[in-house]
This record gives structure tokens, sequence and C-alpha cells, in this order.
């Protein structure tokens, strides 16, 4: 019997973004190329303003149902 489920799901994807960002000095050394990678990364991570930006690669890596809400 054909029966309609709303169902919760979580996914978690792969993605990759490419924009131009103001970065910060603290990780450039003098000729302006970027010397500290983690730091950057760590600094990108907590600073989302990147976040609403189109992604230029993205692909699903795992969908997992959280819950059952509603069958009927």
């Amino acid at each position: 019997m054909k029966k309609t489920v709303k169902f919760e799901v979580e996914r978690t994807t792969h993605a990759e973004v490419e924009i131009e960002l103001d970065v910060p000095d603290d990780f450039l050394d003098e000729d302006g190329e970027v010397c500290d990678e983690d730091g950057l990364r760590d600094w990108a991570e907590e600073n989302h303003d990147w976040a609403s930006q189109d992604l230029v690669f993205e692909s699903i890596q795992s969908t997992e149902v959280l819950d059952v809400m509603n069958t009927y």
C-alpha cells in the first residue's frame, strides 16, 4: 500500500568554494603569499561571510534518515 511519508534527513556534502577574500596579513608572508594554510583554514571556518556564495562543486557524501515525522 502506498503511503505518504514525511521524514527528516541529514546530508553530509563536500563542496568547493572559489571567491575573492580579504585575507588577514597574519596568514601572509612579506611577498603576499599564504604562509599559514592551517590558520587560514581555521579563520575561514570561523568567518562564514563566504557561506552564501555559489559553490563551484558540491557532492553528497551521505544521507541519513533521522526521524519519521508523519505517515498518511
